[in-house]
């Protein structure tokens, strides 16, 4: 990630309820690619129109906890979990049932909660900030839009001398997580899907 936004004047923000519609739209085209939605939602024709949905639910579940953050044009997105607060409960699932299944179907629902129980197995224990997931719409990227969302919740984990963690799922970015100060950790390997990376970064001294 290069600093031309930051040379810009581009900023990052706590995103708010108000943000749900452009947060979730940028992230569904971010996404539209990737490995593990790809996975989850193999329908090309449909997963434009369920993506920004996915993400919308997402963000909706993790907005009480003031970790999303965005740029001011949104043109990126990071969506974080504080720490202690990285696993979704069962009862959010059924409370929020409506909306995902809306999205994946009953069977398809299944498969993904399976999913995600089998990846939530390798997620560390120690207390963390988690970073779920962050994107930058297509038509922004190479640009810096990411490195500037990146960095407002790196400060605040580093304020709180915490580590934080994600899990890679392109090979790609692992140089770019590692400019960040992220190492990857192992692989995991998504039964009949793609190969993760787990990627920890250490609390800073200082």
């Amino acid at each position: 990630m290069n600093d031309t936004a930051r040379a810009r004047g581009t900023a990052a923000r706590p995103a708010v309820r108000d943000d749900t519609d452009p947060v979730s739209e940028t992230l569904g085209r971010a996404f539209f690619d990737d490995p593990m939605m790809c996975f989850v939602l193999p329908d090309e024709s449909t997963r434009p129109e369920k993506m920004p949905r996915l993400f919308k639910l997402m963000f909706k579940l993790g907005l009480p906890y003031g970790a999303c953050d965005v740029t001011n044009g949104f043109e990126a997105v990071a969506l974080w979990r504080p720490p202690g607060k990285w696993h979704i409960p069962f009862h959010q699932y059924i409370t929020n049932g409506a909306e995902f299944l809306s999205v994946f179907g009953v069977r398809g629902a299944l498969h993904v909660m399976s999913v995600m129980d089998f990846v939530e197995k390798h997620h560390p224990k120690e207390p963390h900030y988690y970073l779920q997931a962050i994107g930058t719409d297509p038509a922004k990227q190479g640009k810096g839009y990411g490195g500037v969302v990146m960095r407002r919740h790196l400060a605040v984990a580093d304020a709180a001398r915490m580590p934080c963690y994600l899990e890679s799922s392109k090979e790609t970015n692992i140089p770019i997580y590692q400019s960040f100060g992220f190492e990857v950790t192992g692989e995991i390997r998504v039964p009949g899907g793609p190969l993760l990376y787990p990627m920890w970064r250490k609390a800073r001294a200082d």
